[in-house]
């Protein structure tokens, strides 16, 4: 935690004495990151699932200045928690996103810039490796479910050739779905009923990334 507060707090003071005439960024561009996804807020999640890996790819368009929009898809990984795989439960989450991006690039020197930037779109997961209490509750349940999220998303990337240029990212997914512990089965190894779900699943996703912008040299 002390970590990100320390990098919201250097964004914000690059974007303070950032520059006044930027350089050109070309019109194209494409965007990728991994990330390691921490899970925050449903108690009930974080108890179950732990973020393993999280990669994202994505094109953009500069429409005006230096906002662009895109669109990109990004798959996470999360494994089942140590309580599970002890009683040799292994299942884990695979979340697979499509999403739309609206963004802003802002120079704070002529190498370096920082991205603020919106995701929100749709994501499909599925649970696998699941195995019941009993073969009786085999089919019985759920193993996928969909739902729309947001991703408010913060980097910082210095330019290292032309069009090419990497740096670090923070950003926050709130997904608008709570956490069944049924679908994976998990209510049959777990008394769900000591921890809080009251708030719907959502991550923290540190990690690095690139840009490069598809024009000549």
């Amino acid at each position: 935690m002390k970590f990100v507060l320390s990098y919201l707090i250097i964004m914000s003071c690059l974007a303070v004495f950032s520059q006044d005439k930027a350089p050109e960024l070309p019109k194209f561009s494409v965007r990728g990151n991994v990330s390691i996804p921490k899970v925050v807020s449903s108690n009930a999640f974080r108890n179950s699932f732990s973020g393993v890996v999280c990669g994202d790819m994505n094109f953009n368009y500069k429409i005006a200045s230096n906002f662009f929009i895109g669109t990109g898809y990004s798959y996470t990984y999360y494994k089942s928690q140590k309580v599970f795989r002890d009683k040799n439960l292994n299942a884990n989450l695979q979340s697979q996103n499509a999403y739309m991006k609206l963004g802003y690039d802002k120079f704070f020197t002529d190498n370096g810039f920082a991205t603020f930037s919106l995701n929100a779109g749709y994501n499909f997961n599925t649970y696998r490796g699941v195995i019941y209490k009993s073969d009786s509750l085999i089919g019985k349940y759920p193993t996928k479910f969909a739902s729309a999220f947001v991703e408010p998303m913060i980097g910082l990337y210095f330019i290292v050739d032309p069009n090419f240029a990497i740096g670090g990212h923070i950003s926050y997914s709130y997904n608008f779905s709570k956490f069944d512990p049924t679908y994976p089965g998990f209510d049959k190894y777990f008394e769900y009923s000591k921890v809080k779900n009251n708030w719907n699943m959502s991550m923290i996703n540190l990690g690095f990334g690139f840009y490069y912008g598809l024009a000549k040299k």
